[in-house]
């Protein structure tokens, strides 16, 4: 499958078809997989973000037409960024603990 038919995919999936989306699933979530594992490092985790990249490119599927990517690219860059987006969000608060270290404490400190 080319990309053109990957294209074509992605355009039917913006159409809500179900059995282009089903086909799309099946052509390219093997190297998607491959995307999400090599940024989470692992397997579980990669297998629930590939589902919810499949979530997210069933409701974006229109955006493709005006991305200047090719279709594996525009999916892989879905892929790859929900992926990051996870490990983003596991840091959770403590990642602005720096910029809360830098704060000023107008109180005087201890002595």
């Amino acid at each position: 499958m080319g990309p053109q038919d990957i294209s074509k995919l992605i355009v039917r999936t913006s159409m809500k078809d179900r059995a282009a989306f089903d086909l799309l699933y099946k052509q390219t979530s093997g190297k998607l997989f491959g995307v999400c594992l090599r940024v989470l490092r692992d397997k579980s985790e990669a297998e629930e973000a590939l589902q919810e990249v499949f979530v997210k490119i069933w409701t974006k599927a229109d955006r493709f037409a005006i991305s200047d990517l090719s279709p594996i690219s525009w999916l892989v860059a879905i892929a790859r960024n929900h992926a990051i987006d996870r490990i983003r969000a596991r840091r959770g608060p403590s990642a602005n603990i720096d910029a809360a270290l830098e704060v000023a404490d107008p109180a005087p400190g201890p002595e």
